[in-house]
């Protein structure tokens, strides 16, 4: 009876949520090793040329509970705070973004490949809605196999379509640069 004198309200739709991004990578290691080569060397496989407030020249490492990326010259970004986590297992950054007033959620989840061979390598195929790694490669991984899981979520629709853009090509480059500094080809 309410709506009787007046029309339904109309949907929100800056509040509706675009799909969230994903990668999946196997790297050839044992879950502890891949894990060191994703937190401690992070600084050794970061595609800079990719993502960088600064250029290639700087350094990106996971310090204090943040991905914090330092210029030449010790100016710092901290591109990522840690919001929760499991060492060796998983781990959730608040992400942020330089010049632009949006915070989404990005998630690394780490084990072991259930089946080796059977995990995505990171060359960025798409698969329905969702940016997703999946060139399978069963010659490599064997019984120390490790996978790792990306889910970049939080995106509204009214966040920049052109950064949405970007984060669904990068994520997939990001982690075949760590699958190829792991020993992956």
């Amino acid at each position: 009876m309410s709506d009787l004198f007046s029309h339904p309200a109309e949907p929100d739709t800056d509040a509706a949520e675009r799909p969230e991004l994903t990668a999946s990578v196997m790297v050839p290691a044992p879950v502890d090793h891949a894990w060191a080569g994703l937190t401690e060397h992070l600084h050794l496989w970061w595609p800079a040329d990719q993502l960088s407030r600064w250029g290639e020249g700087s350094f990106f490492d996971l310090e204090d509970s943040a991905l914090v990326e330092t210029s030449e010259r010790d100016d710092e970004n901290v591109w990522g705070e840690r919001a929760d986590g499991v060492p060796g297992q998983w781990l959730e950054l608040t992400w942020r973004y330089v010049g632009v007033d949006l915070m989404t959620l990005v998630r690394l989840e780490m084990g072991p490949a259930e089946q080796p061979g059977s995990m995505p390598r990171g060359d960025g195929v798409r698969d329905g809605d969702e940016q997703v790694a999946a060139v399978t490669d069963r010659q490599e991984g064997g019984a120390d196999a490790t996978s790792l899981v990306l889910t970049h979520s939080g995106w509204l629709k009214s966040d920049p379509s052109d950064l949405y853009r970007f984060y669904e090509e990068f994520w997939p480059v990001a982690l075949g640069r760590y699958r190829r500094f792991m020993g992956g080809s």
